[in-house]
Parts: structure tokens; sequence; C-alpha cells
């Protein structure tokens, strides 16, 4: 009587299935496409990570994407935004569940997705810097104006001097 195989043993022994002609990674842009990176991105997934996926296009085909649609470059700037939002709230989550044990590894992994979070929306999370410029002892810059047609014209000349001097012209 002959030995029934199961359909397991039977592709086993035929090896991987060939892809069909076609089937491989998408490389036309589409609203479909961008729908899913867009969402994929904004729950907190990466565009590194949606490009493993064999289903979604490569890196090289979303990085020429970019460079051709204007949409899609700000589609996927704004799902960024999202995307720092979400890791905003997951380093709330983790910040809960820090205890004792975990506190050493919890402190990594917040301090690495605030600085993610701050890269991707930088407007919203980043650091706020300000320049000041204040004059003597912290007051206020003083400026002086200077009637250049009541000076004579050795007076010109010297300052003409001076200002050479000043920027470092002869």
């Amino acid at each position: 009587m002959p030995k029934i195989k199961t359909i397991t043993q039977q592709k086993a022994k035929a090896g991987p299935a060939l892809k069909k002609p076609g089937a491989g990674r998408p490389t036309k842009y589409s609203e479909d496409l961008t729908n899913e990176i867009v969402n994929r991105m904004i729950n907190g997934e990466s565009m590194v990570a949606i490009c493993r996926d064999e289903n979604m296009p490569s890196r090289s085909t979303v990085y020429e994407w970019f460079d051709t649609n204007a949409d899609f470059r700000a589609r996927c700037a704004r799902a960024r935004e999202g995307l720092a939002d979400y890791l905003v709230d997951e380093i709330e989550q983790m910040a809960d569940n820090t205890n004792e044990d975990n506190y050493q590894s919890m402190k990594v992994k917040i301090a690495t997705a605030q600085w993610r979070a701050m890269k991707m929306a930088p407007k919203i999370y980043g650091d706020r810097s300000r320049t000041e410029i204040t004059g003597a002892d912290g007051g206020p810059v003083a400026f002086a104006a200077v009637d250049l047609r009541n000076l004579s014209d050795a007076e010109l000349e010297n300052m003409q001097r001076l200002m050479a001097k000043a920027s470092g012209t002869p």
C-alpha cells in the first residue's frame, strides 16, 4: 500500500515556491500605499520597519517617491510628527511601568524614545533655544545715529579708514 504524503511534506520536498512574475515589492506610487505607510507610521512603526515588510516598497523606492512626489513627502513628514506623538505616549507608559528591577534599562529606553521624538518633531518636542543680545550690564543695546551730511570731507575719510580697519580690509 503506498504511503500518503501530506501537503506540507509534498511542499517541503518540492522546495521553495517560485514567485509569480510581478509578485515582488510594489514600486509604483499609489494612494493606497501612501495611506498604509502613513497609518503605520502614526501607529508607531518607523519607515525602516515598514520597508522591511515584503508587501511594502523598498526604502530606495520610498526615497525616490520623496524626491518626485511633494504630497507623499508632506504626508510622511506629518506622519513623522504623529510617530513622535506615539513615542511620547510610549514614554509615559514606560515611566509608569518602571520599577526597582528595571529602572536602568527603562532609563535607556526612555532616553532613546525621547531623543527620537525630539528629532522627528523638533518644533513640538525639541529643545528650545533663545538668543538674546543685551547691552552693558544686561541693559538695552545702545544705537547711535550719525548724520553723515554734517561731516567734513576729512571726517568722512577718517570714518572710512576706521570702518575699514574694524572690518579688516586695507
